[in-house]
C-alpha cells in the first residue's frame, strides 16, 4: 500500500494539476471496485447473451450492456461488425488472433460465432497508470466470453515486440491462424507492422479483416486506409462500409 501511495504522489509531482489528482482517483476507484464488481458483470453479461443465430440481438448487447458501469461496446458500427460476423460465422474459425483487445467486445462477439472448441488469442498494451490498455480486473471479465470449450488467452504486451510474438507462437504451437482481426496500432507503420508480422501465421484461405478503413480524422483512423489500400487489390477482397462519407470505422476483408 506504501508503495501505492508514493507511486501515486510522485505523478502527481511530475505532471500537476487538478485533473492529474481527478484522474488518478477515478482510475484508483476501479482498480479496486472492478475486482468487485466484474464477477456480477460477468455473470449478467452470460444471462443477456443470444444465441449466434442472431447476430444482430448479439451485436446488440455487446454495444448496449452496462453492468454497475461495466460495459464492453466495441467501437464498430453495428451494420460493419454483422456484416464481418456473419463471414466469421460460416467460417467456423477454430484459432483467432486479435490485436487489440480494447474494451473486449469484438473478443465477446467472436467468441459468439467461432467453434464451441476455438482458441482465442487477444493482445493489448499494459494499461501503465494513466494511459491505454485495460485495467487488470478486466481480465477475469474476458475470460468469462468462453462458450463450450473454448480458451482465451489475453496477451498484455506491444504487439510489434519480438517478445509478443514469441507468446504467440507458444501458444499456437502447431496451429495456423484461421482468423486475425487487427485494430490495434492505428499509424501507417503500426497497422503495417500487425499484418506483415501476423499474417504469415494465417493458414491458406485464413481470414484477416482491419478495422477503421474509412478516411476520417488522423487521430481516429492513423494510416490504415492508406495501407488498406494498397493491400486490397489482393483476390478475395471484401469491405463492410456503412457510408463512404462517415469519417472512419469500416471493415476490411481479405482471404489469404
Amino acid at each position: 500500500m506504501l508503495g501505492m501511495v508514493k507511486r501515486f504522489y510522485s505523478v502527481i509531482g511530475e505532471r500537476g494539476g487538478e485533473h492529474v489528482v481527478r484522474t488518478s482517483l477515478r482510475r484508483g476507484y476501479w482498480l479496486f471496485a472492478g475486482y468487485v464488481l466484474v464477477e456480477r458483470a460477468s455473470d449478467a453479461l452470460r444471462k443477456a447473451g443470444p444465441s449466434a443465430s442472431d447476430i444482430g440481438a448479439l451485436v446488440d448487447v455487446a454495444l448496449t450492456f452496462n453492468e454497475k458501469n461495466i460495459g464492453i461496446a466495441p467501437t464498430q458500427k453495428k451494420e460493419e461488425i454483422e456484416g464481418l460476423l456473419n463471414v466469421v460465422g460460416a467460417a467456423k474459425p477454430k484459432t483467432v488472433l486479435e490485436i487489440g483487445t480494447s474494451q473486449g467486445g469484438t473478443l465477446f462477439l467472436f467468441t459468439r460465432v467461432v467453434g464451441d472448441d476455438a482458441l482465442l488469442i487477444t493482445v493489448d498494451l499494459p494499461s501503465p497508470p494513466l494511459g491505454a490498455g485495460y485495467l487488470p480486473w478486466r481480465a477475469k471479465l474476458y475470460r468469462s466470453f468462453t462458450v463450450g470449450k473454448q480458451r482465451i488467452q489475453l496477451i498484455r504486451s506491444d504487439s510489434h515486440s519480438a517478445q509478443t510474438m514469441s507468446q504467440v507462437l507458444g501458444l499456437l504451437g502447431t496451429r495456423k491462424v484461421d482468423f486475425l482481426f487487427i485494430d490495434g496500432d492505428h499509424s501507417y507503420e503500426g497497422v503495417k507492422n500487425d499484418f506483415e508480422m501476423y499474417s504469415p501465421l494465417v493458414a491458406a484461405g485464413g481470414i484477416v479483416a482491419f478495422h477503421d478503413i474509412v478516411p476520417g480524422r488522423p487521430e481516429d483512423v492513423g494510416g490504415v486506409p492508406r495501407f488498406w489500400n494498397e493491400v486490397k487489390g489482393r483476390s478475395g477482397s471484401q469491405e463492410f462500409v456503412k457510408s463512404i462519407d462517415q469519417g472512419g470505422c469500416g471493415i476490411g476483408v481479405l482471404r489469404l
